[in-house]
C-alpha cells in the first residue's frame, strides 16, 4: 500500500520544505543525480534525522574551529622569580621571539608547550638567570705609595675574586661570594689567631652539591690561604642550610653511620637472597662509631746501657814538703810558735824521704736507648658490630643438612664481627606472617579515573544535546507548510503523490480550493486517502 506514494513521489516531488530550502541546489546537478537527491531527503526517517546531523556537524565545525583558533596548553617556564628576573627573563624571550605570558595573580611566566625547552634553552643560554660577579681587579687600579692597610686589603679582596671565579666553575652554582678573615700576624703576639673563610653559594634551580662538591670548595678555599685549616671554611647556600661539615658537626657522624650501615646490610642481603629467596629473612645492622680524635705521644729509655766510652788517668809526683804555698797568701802565715815535742803526732807521721804523691781518675761514658712513639686515632673507626638476622622457618628446612650455627657463622663472616671487639651477631628462625594488603576500593582503582573522565565528558554532551541543541532545532524547523499552495499541473501531481503527509494535518482552505478548481485531482487524492486508511486498519 506504501509503494504507490513512493512511485509518485519518486516521479513529481512534494513541494516541502526541505525541496524549498535546497532547490537552489538542484539546479546545479544532473537532472537523474537531482531526483535521487530529492527522493532521498523526501523520505519520513531522512527528514527526521536532519536535525540531529546538522547538530552533530555544527558541534564537529566548533570544535574543529575552536582547536584551529585557539590558544596552544601553556606550561610554566619558571617559579617564584623577583621582578628583576621576571624582567630578565622576558626581555630573553622577546629577543627569541617566543611569546610568553605573566599571570596577574602569581607572577608565573608561561610559554607554549611546543616552545618550553626552547625557551628554557635560550634562557639558560643568555645567562639571564645567572649574576656573574663583574668586580674589576682590586690590584689594577692600586695607587702608588699606598700604605701597608691599603695594601693587605687589597690582596685580600684580590684573593676573594679569584676564589670566587674558580668556585662559580663547579657545576650547578650560578653565584657565589666568598669573606676572608685574616688576623694580622706580629711577632710581639705568642698566640696567633688562625684565619677563617665564609663562603655563600647561590645554586641554580632544582640543583644541589654533593658532600664531594662541598668538600672540595673548602679545600679550595684553606689551600688558597696560608695557615687556613679546612675545618675553618664555613660554606651556605642561598636558602640558609650550613652545607659545610666543619667543626665535628653531628650530622657527618650520622651520615657515617648510615651509609656503614647501609653498606652491611646490602652485603647481607646479597647472601642470604640466593640461600633463602626474597621474602624469607630480614637483616638490621648496627655499626657504633668511634668519634673520638686522640693523639698519644710516648718515649721510653732503655734500662740497661751500653759503654759507649771509658778512660783512666793515673798521675804520680814527689811528695811536697809542709811548707808549700802560694807566696803573698795569709794561707801560707806560719803558725805561731809552739812546744817542741821530740814525739811525732799520732796520725801525722812526717814523709820519709823520696817518697811519691800519686793521683789517679777513671771516667766511663754509657749509650742509653731512647724510642719515641706518637700514635693518632681518628674519627671514625668501628668501635661495635651488631647484627640481627630473622630466617623463615620454612625456608631454612631446605637449607638441610646446614643449620643456624652455620648460618650464624657465615652471617658473621660476611658482617666481618670480631668477638674481642665485642661485636654481637644473633641469627633467629621463625614463622614469618604475610602482611594483609587491603583491597583498594572502586575508585581508587587504576581504571577509575580515566572512566569518571569520560562519563562525565558524555553526560556533558548529552545534556548539551538535549538541553541546548534539541530545543534549538526544534525552533528553527517549521511545523507546517500551510502557505504553499499547489497551482498548475505539479502542484496537482504533487498533492495526488503525497496523500499520506496531507492526510496527517488537516487542511480545509487547501482541501476547497483543490476540489473547486480541479475536482479530478481532489477526488483521486479522496480516494487514494481513503484506500491508504481502510489499509492502515486493516
Amino acid at each position: 500500500m506504501s509503494e504507490a506514494p513512493s512511485s509518485a513521489l519518486a516521479v513529481v516531488p512534494a513541494p516541502t520544505a526541505a525541496s524549498l530550502a535546497t532547490g537552489a541546489g538542484w539546479a546545479r546537478l544532473s537532472p537523474g543525480m537531482a531526483e535521487r537527491l530529492r527522493a532521498f531527503l523526501g523520505q519520513p526517517a531522512v527528514r527526521r534525522a536532519l536535525p540531529a546531523m546538522a547538530a552533530g556537524g555544527a558541534l564537529t565545525l566548533a570544535g574543529g574551529l575552536w582547536l584551529a583558533l585557539s590558544d596552544p596548553p601553556q606550561r610554566t617556564l619558571y617559579e617564584a622569580l623577583s621582578d628583576a628576573e621576571r624582567g630578565q627573563v622576558a626581555a630573553a624571550l622577546e629577543a627569541a621571539g617566543i611569546s610568553y605570558r605573566i599571570s596577574h595573580d602569581t607572577g608565573l611566566v608561561t610559554v607554549a608547550q611546543d616552545d618550553l625547552y626552547r625557551a628554557r634553552m635560550t634562557v639558560a643560554s643568555n645567562g639571564s638567570l645567572s649574576s656573574p660577579e663583574t668586580h674589576p681587579d682590586p690590584l689594577a687600579d692600586m695607587p702608588l705609595g699606598a700604605s701597608r692597610v691599603l695594601e693587605t686589603e687589597k690582596v685580600r679582596l684580590a684573593r676573594e675574586r679569584e676564589l670566587m671565579l674558580t668556585i662559580r666553575t663547579i657545576d650547578g652554582v650560578e653565584a657565589v661570594r666568598v669573606h676572608l678573615a685574616m688576623p694580622e700576624r706580629s711577632v710581639f703576639v705568642r698566640e696567633q689567631v688562625a684565619p677563617s673563610a665564609s663562603v655563600m653559594i647561590r645554586l641554580a634551580r632544582g640543583r644541589s652539591l654533593s658532600p664531594a662538591q662541598i668538600d672540595a670548595v673548602a679545600a679550595l678555599v684553606a689551600g688558597a690561604v696560608p695557615g687556613l685549616p679546612v675545618d675553618a671554611v664555613r660554606i651556605a647556600d642561598q636558602s640558609g642550610r650550613l652545607l659545610s661539615r666543619g667543626g665535628g658537626m653531628a650530622p657527618a657522624g650520622l651520615d657515617e653511620q648510615a651509609a656503614r650501615e647501609e653498606k652491611l646490610r646490602l652485603q647481607l642481603d646479597q647472601l642470604l637472597l640466593p640461600l633463602v629467596g626474597e621474602g624469607n629473612f630480614s637483616v638490621q645492622a648496627q655499626v657504633e662509631l668511634d668519634r673520638s680524635d686522640t693523639t698519644r705521644a710516648q718515649e721510653s729509655y732503655d734500662r740497661d746501657g751500653v759503654v759507649r766510652s771509658e778512660s783512666e788517668t793515673r798521675s804520680q809526683q814527689p811528695a811536697a814538703p809542709g811548707g808549700l804555698g802560694i807566696p803573698g797568701a795569709l794561707s801560707n802565715t806560719p803558725p805561731p810558735d809552739t812546744t817542741l815535742d821530740p814525739a811525732p803526732p799520732a796520725g801525722n807521721e812526717a814523709p820519709a824521704a823520696g817518697a811519691l804523691a800519686s793521683d789517679a781518675s777513671a771516667r766511663r761514658e754509657f749509650a742509653i736507648g731512647r724510642a719515641v712513639s706518637v700514635a693518632s686515632s681518628r674519627p671514625g673507626g668501628v668501635r661495635r658490630i651488631s647484627v640481627a638476622v630473622a630466617l623463615n622457618a620454612e625456608a631454612l628446612k631446605q637449607l638441610r643438612p646446614a643449620g643456624l650455627p652455620q648460618v650464624k657463622e657465615l652471617v658473621a663472616a660476611a658482617a666481618g664481627a670480631d668477638p674481642a671487639r665485642g661485636d654481637t651477631v644473633t641469627v633467629v628462625a621463625g614463622t614469618f606472617s604475610q602482611p594483609l594488603v587491603p583491597e583498594a576500593a572502586w575508585h581508587e582503582q587504576w581504571w577509575a579515573a580515566p572512566l569518571l573522565r569520560h562519563a562525565a565528558a558524555l553526560v556533558a554532551v548529552l545534556l548539551v544535546l538535549l538541553l541546548v541543541v534539541r530545543p534549538l532545532v526544534k525552533r528553527l524547523t517549521p511545523a507546517s507548510t500551510d502557505s504553499a499552495e499547489p497551482s498548475g499541473p505539479e502542484g496537482q501531481a504533487g498533492v495526488a503523490a503525497a496523500p499520506e503527509e496531507d492526510s496527517r494535518v488537516d487542511h480545509p482552505g487547501l482541501a476547497r480550493t483543490l476540489a473547486s478548481t480541479h475536482p479530478a485531482v481532489a477526488a483521486d487524492a479522496l480516494r487514494r486517502l481513503l484506500h491508504a486508511q481502510g489499509g492502515r486498519a486493516a
